[in-house]
C-alpha cells in the first residue's frame, strides 16, 4: 500500500483574480500552523502533502511541489490531464479551488473543492457527484444555492467562515492624521450604479478623493500593497453580491478599523454582520456620520472576533478538521 498523499492545487492563486488568493493563504497558514494545537495538519507535518503549482509561484515552507505550466480549464483535454495526474501521482486525496461554473471533472479519489465565484453563471446542473467529494462555501446561503442549483447533497457541503489573512496579526497600520480617500471595490456587476453611488458619496464627503479598484487587479491586493491602500482610506465600499465570494479584503479593512460598507445581499458579510448599519441600504438611508462609522466598526470588529474569523490560523484550523476526515488520513499516533 502506498503512503497516503494529499495534493493541494495552489494554481488558483495565480489564475482566479483576487479570489484565488484564498488558496495562497490556506497553504501559507497550513505551513505556519505546524505545531500549533488543533490547527496543525498531520498531512503537512508528516510531509505527506504535495503542492500542485505553476513554476513562478512562491509559497511558504518547503512543501513538495509538482510544477506545471498547464492552466486550470474546463475542456475535455484538461479533465483528462487532471485525472491522469491524480492517478499517476498516487494521490490519496485532492483539494482544489474552483469557480462555481468550473467544478468538473469529478475524480475517483476523495476530493475537497473550495468553491469560488463563477466566471459567468452557474450554468447547467452538474452530473451526479461522487459521495467522496465535498464542497466548501463561505456562507449558509451559498450552501443552499449549491444544493438547490447544482443538485449537490447537503451532507457534502461544508460552510467555512471567511477570515482575514494571517499577515494582519503581524502588521501595524499607521493611519495619517488626515481622512484620506474613499475606496470603491467592485466586480463590475450591473446590480449597482457605481457612478450614482459615487455622486452621492462625494456630496457627503466633497473634500475626499474617490478611488475605484476592480477585483481582477490582483497586484493591488498583495498584503503589502493592500495595507498601503488601507492606510490612506477613510471609508471602503465593498461592492459585490457574487455568490461564493470570500470577503477577506473587507474583513482585513475592518480588522484595521477601516469602515466597510457592503451590499445587503452579500451572503457571507450579511450572515457575519446581520442588521449591521454598515449595510449599503442603511448607509444610504441614514447617511451615517464619521463618528457613527467608527462606532459601527468597533461593534463589527467585536462581533467578528466573537465568531473566530479574526484569529490567526482560522482557515488552517477549519481545513485541518476536513483533512482529518479523509480516509487514510495520517495521525500523530502513527509510527
Amino acid at each position: 500500500m502506498h503512503t497516503p498523499r494529499l495534493c493541494i492545487d495552489g494554481r488558483a492563486a495565480a489564475e482566479f483574480e483576487s479570489q484565488g488568493l484564498v488558496a495562497q493563504e490556506l497553504i501559507d497558514q497550513l505551513v505556519a500552523a505546524q505545531g500549533c494545537p488543533h490547527a496543525g495538519s498531520e498531512w503537512v507535518e508528516k510531509r505527506r502533502t504535495v503542492l500542485l503549482s505553476h513554476p513562478s509561484q512562491v509559497f511558504s515552507g518547503q512543501l513538495k511541489r509538482f510544477d506545471t505550466k498547464r492552466r486550470i480549464g474546463s475542456s475535455f483535454f484538461y479533465s483528462a490531464w487532471e485525472k491522469h495526474f491524480v492517478e499517476s501521482s498516487s494521490i490519496t486525496a485532492f483539494h482544489r479551488f474552483r469557480p462555481a461554473d468550473r467544478m468538473e471533472p469529478f475524480l475517483d479519489c476523495p476530493t475537497i473543492t473550495t468553491v469560488l465565484p463563477a466566471y459567468r453563471s452557474l450554468g447547467a446542473t452538474l452530473p451526479p457527484v461522487p459521495e467522496n467529494h465535498s464542497f466548501v462555501v463561505p456562507s449558509q446561503h451559498d450552501a443552499v444555492l449549491l444544493h438547490e442549483h447544482c443538485n449537490i447533497s447537503e451532507s457534502q457541503i461544508r460552510v467555512v467562515l471567511p477570515s482575514a489573512r494571517r499577515y494582519v496579526h503581524f502588521a501595524d497600520l499607521n493611519r495619517p492624521s488626515y481622512d484620506g480617500q474613499i475606496l470603491f471595490l467592485t466586480d463590475g456587476g450591473r446590480e449597482l450604479d457605481l457612478r450614482r453611488l459615487q455622486h452621492v458619496v462625494s456630496g457627503q464627503y466633497p473634500q475626499l478623493p474617490l478611488r475605484t479598484l476592480h477585483f481582477n487587479e490582483v497586484r493591488e491586493f498583495s498584503a503589502k500593497q493592500w495595507m498601503k491602500t488601507l492606510q490612506f482610506s477613510f471609508l471602503v465600499f465593498y461592492l459585490t453580491e457574487r455568490a461564493f465570494d470570500w470577503p477577506f479584503l473587507a474583513l482585513e479593512a475592518l480588522y484595521f478599523s477601516v469602515p466597510v460598507v457592503f451590499m445587503d445581499r452579500h451572503s457571507a458579510l450579511a450572515e457575519l454582520l446581520p442588521l449591521s448599519p454598515l449595510r449599503l441600504s442603511q448607509y444610504l438611508t441614514d447617511f451615517i456620520s464619521a463618528s457613527q462609522l467608527r462606532e459601527s466598526v468597533d461593534l463589527a470588529r467585536t462581533h467578528l472576533a466573537d465568531q473566530g474569523v479574526l484569529q490567526q490560523h482560522h482557515q488552517a484550523l477549519n481545513y485541518t478538521r476536513l483533512y482529518a476526515e479523509i480516509p487514510g488520513a495520517p495521525t500523530f499516533a502513527e509510527v
